[in-house]
């Protein structure tokens, strides 16, 4: 049982010490940002290893505050 409270310890302390490096993220609706094209599925004849790491700038149209962005994407990134 010590255990299993020192492991419970010890994660209660992990969280707490991450959580006061963490900070608000600064953009906000009407921002300029680039977005990684790792998860992005790109349109038909666009090789993966061809493309940038990242696109844009795109405008933030939408902030919903819970660190999730609407971008306006062009038409080409729409399927």
């Amino acid at each position: 049982m010590s255990a299993h409270d020192a492991v419970i310890r010890a994660r209660v302390k992990q969280t707490h010490e991450a959580n006061k490096q963490r900070q608000t993220c600064p953009l906000t609706k009407g921002d300029l940002v680039y977005v990684s094209t790792k998860n992005i599925s790109l349109p038909k004849g666009m090789a993966r290893k061809l493309v940038p790491k990242y696109i844009g700038p795109y405008q933030i149209i939408e902030d919903y505050q819970n660190n999730s962005y609407k971008l306006e994407l062009p038409s080409r990134l729409h399927q």
